[in-house]
């Protein structure tokens, strides 16, 4: 009869984590991750197990990936990347509705679109860098430290213009509250105080079909020369072409951007003097995969400590049950 180990007791229970990568070469890169934090996490409660697919061509192909390749195997959380701009078209879409059905984690890479902060349309989705709206805390913070009072802004009419233009103006309208609690607090100091805080004096939304030399005649006629813009690579190229031919992008005008409207197509165009922004490592893809790997182990610990842990579902083909411990997971 053979002896059991020293310590014996229960073998760790196998949780498969499931990824969708935007190249093969990554897939190691995530091998390699789970197999770092099963030293550190898990001990002889859990052991981690690394499923890994690549994009596919077309949503349909990659909805049914993420079933017969990954939820079959009961994965208890899906790393999804964000392929570069060239192959925008390969998003991380249907793999988050996928996954979000049961309730799946879906952990975003390298995603930085507004969209996927949305949890009525994604109900499972995290991610590992902010959205590109969240850029408009660096522009309230230059506006405030160069003393910008009065802006334009300048956004595209979709979802990520209306999300950076919602989260700026919510910022503005914060600080415009507190200015005016501090004046019914120092009634002696109404000089100093009735002082406006930066605001926006306009709002330009553009679409496809919008004149955008006469849009920005409109901006021109304006008291403001700061102008924020959010917009896509294309049509920020489009715009700084305009700007350039009524002459708004010289001495006098200041052209505050975030990432894609100096990225590609819009850094060609982009005026002398442009002020952007950049995310540190934001496409750092084998980055993103240890950091979210990490997170996910952390999480998984956490659920094995605290919780009863339901197991995930098993394929997608007649099961419509959601996944009772998923939203634990994502909290």
């Amino acid at each position: 009869m053979q002896g059991r180990p020293a310590g014996g007791g229960c073998e760790p229970k196998i949780v498969n984590i499931g990824a969708v990568l935007s190249q093969k070469r990554y897939e190691q890169v995530f091998k390699d991750a789970v197999t770092q934090a099963n030293q550190m996490y898990g001990r002889d409660k859990f052991k981690l197990n690394a499923i890994s697919v690549t994009h596919k061509p077309n949503a349909i192909q990659m909805a049914l990936s993420v079933c017969e390749d990954l939820i079959s195997s009961q994965v208890y959380a899906i790393l999804v990347s964000h392929p570069p701009q060239s192959n925008d078209h390969l998003t991380p879409t249907p793999v988050s509705y996928t996954a979000g059905f049961y309730r799946i984690p879906v952990v975003g890479l390298t995603t930085r679109m507004s969209i996927y902060s949305d949890k009525s349309i994604h109900l499972s989705f995290l991610r590992t860098v902010p959205p590109y709206s969240h850029q408009a805390h660096v522009w309230f913070d230059m506006m405030r430290e160069f003393r910008w009072n009065h802006i334009i802004l300048i956004v595209s009419d979709d979802h990520e213009g209306r999300a950076a233009q919602k989260r700026l103006e919510t910022l503005l309208e914060e600080r415009e509250t507190k200015n005016k609690k501090r004046n019914y607090e120092n009634l002696d100091q109404l000089s100093y105080d009735n002082k406006r805080g930066p605001k926006a004096e306009k709002v330009l939304q553009f679409s496809q079909e919008t004149n955008l030399t006469a849009l920005l005649l409109e901006a021109k006629e304006l008291e403001a020369r700061v102008i924020i813009l959010s917009a896509s690579e294309e049509e920020a190229a489009a715009v700084y072409k305009a700007a350039r031919y009524l002459n708004m992008t010289g001495s006098g005008y200041v052209w505050l951007v975030g990432e894609r409207e100096m990225s590609g197509k819009a850094l060609s165009e982009a005026p002398d003097g442009l002020i952007g922004l950049q995310l540190i490592n934001g496409k750092n893809e084998s980055a993103h995969i240890n950091d979210a790997v990490v997170v996910v182990a952390q999480s998984i610990q956490e659920l094995f400590e605290k919780e009863n842990i339901t197991e995930p579902p098993r394929g997608c083909v007649g099961n419509t049950n959601i996944w009772k411990t998923g939203p634990l997971f994502k909290r």
